[in-house]
This record gives C-alpha cells, sequence and structure tokens, in this order.
C-alpha cells in the first residue's frame, strides 16, 4: 500500500478502492514487480544466517535437545524392559490399548453406511483387531483388575480354555506377530501411527519369543545401552 503507483489509484478510486478491478490490477502489477526482489534478499538472508557461527551453534543445540529427548524415551522403554517378563507386559498392554483406540477410531470414522459399505475389508479387519487388542491387554494386565469386571473375567476364561496358548509366552509372542502383521499391511507414510503399532508388536512378539527360548528382555536393554553409547560417542566426536 505503500507503493506511490498503488497510492494514486486508490486515491483516484475512492472509497471503494479496493473493490476497484484498476485498484487491485495496480496491486497486482507492484507485488509481481517487488516479489523476486524479495525472494533474493530472504535467499541472501538464508545463506548469511548458514555462515553464521551463532545461528549454528543454536541449530547444533536444538539437535541436541532433540536428540536426548529421543534417547529420553529410549530409556524409559529401556527401562521397562529391565524389568523382565512384567515391564514387557506393561509395554504390550499399552500396546495393546493403543491398537484399541486406533481401532476404535477406524470405526467410528465409517459409521455412515455407505462408507462402512465402501471399505467394509477395512471395517471388519478392524472389527477383530479391537478385539485382538482387548484380548492382548486382558492377558498382560493384573489379573486382580480382571476379576473386578465380571464380563471381561469370563470371557478371559473362555479364551483359557478354548484358545490356552495365549496363557504362554511363545503363544502371546506369535499373537502380538499376528497382530503387527495386520497393523503392517495398512501401514504407509501417510499413517505413522499404523506403522508405529506395526513395528510396536512386532517388537512384543519378538520380547515374547525371546523368553520363550531363555532369552530374557534384560539382554535385550544391554543391546540397547551398547547402541545408545555407540551413537552418543561417535556424535560427541564429530561435533569435535
Amino acid at each position: 500500500m505503500a507503493d506511490p503507483q498503488v497510492q494514486a489509484a486508490i486515491q483516484k478510486a475512492g472509497k471503494d478502492a479496493l473493490q476497484d478491478p484498476a485498484v487491485q490490477a495496480q496491486i497486482l502489477a507492484t507485488v509481481q514487480e517487488k516479489f523476486p526482489a524479495a525472494a533474493t534478499a530472504a535467499k541472501d538472508k538464508i545463506k548469511e544466517w548458514a555462515n553464521d557461527p551463532e545461528v549454528q551453534k543454536q541449530a547444533y543445540k536444538m539437535a541436541g535437545v532433540a536428540a536426548d529427548a529421543a534417547w529420553r524415551s529410549v530409556s524409559e522403554v529401556s527401562n521397562l524392559i529391565e524389568q523382565g517378563p512384567a515391564g514387557v507386559r506393561v509395554l504390550a498392554f499399552f500396546g495393546g490399548l493403543g491398537a484399541l483406540v486406533k481401532s476404535i477410531m477406524v470405526l467410528f470414522g465409517l459409521l455412515n453406511p455407505i462408507d462402512a459399505s465402501l471399505h467394509l475389508a477395512l471395517y471388519v479387519v478392524h472389527g477383530y483387531q479391537a478385539i485382538f487388542s482387548i484380548t492382548t491387554m486382558l492377558f498382560e494386565a493384573k489379573p486382580e483388575w480382571i476379576e473386578q469386571i465380571p464380563g471381561l473375567n469370563s470371557y478371559q476364561d473362555m479364551l483359557l480354555e478354548k484358545a490356552k496358548f495365549l496363557s504362554e509366552v511363545l503363544g502371546r509372542g506369535l499373537f502380538c506377530g499376528f497382530q503387527g502383521t495386520l497393523w503392517l499391511c495398512f501401514a504407509s507414510l501417510s499413517s505413522l501411527d499404523t506403522l508405529a503399532l506395526g513395528v510396536w508388536f512386532m517388537l512384543m512378539a519378538t520380547f515374547h519369543i525371546s523368553m520363550h527360548f531363555g532369552i530374557m528382555p534384560q539382554e535385550v536393554a544391554a543391546k540397547f545401552r551398547s547402541a545408545r553409547e555407540m551413537v552418543t560417542t561417535s556424535a560427541a566426536g564429530s561435533r569435535e
């Protein structure tokens, strides 16, 4: 608006200047004329920032904060794994909870009969996944929690009679692996939560099956720690 040509056009058009085609054309022409210069200035400024030691220092600092946050998350998972079977049960329980929430979100998104008919396979599979996730949570939760809910207690008793493999770590590991493959079938870069669930269940499957063969989670946690130390040492060396 500070451009003399634009101001002249506005004064000529009067109070309804912005609705006047001539004023709009003048504004557009001015923007087109001045934008390349602004773009060039911005490009030069970015180059200046990129070569500024202070900016580089701040960038490294922010990258370090992000890396520390990521490693803290890994450490929290590692701490649970170090608790042995009890820690893995907690991780598997929350994996089942996340899967249940995701399945419910998908099912509610397809409540429209037309959507459900167009995506019938998706609707049915996520219905199964909701049941599977509840089943996972039942066998990873504390028994006293389940006993307080009559319906869930009866369902678990039925599973213990008809699907005894779920009472063993190998059976639960294979069950987690099956759920992981289902989630990975729907995973994509545009659905990272589904991808995360698939990877999480495959990780839980690995832990359960490893425990069946005598490989305790503490050994896996030790591998996590050594990997973290290697990455931390490498990052410190590159900064120096």
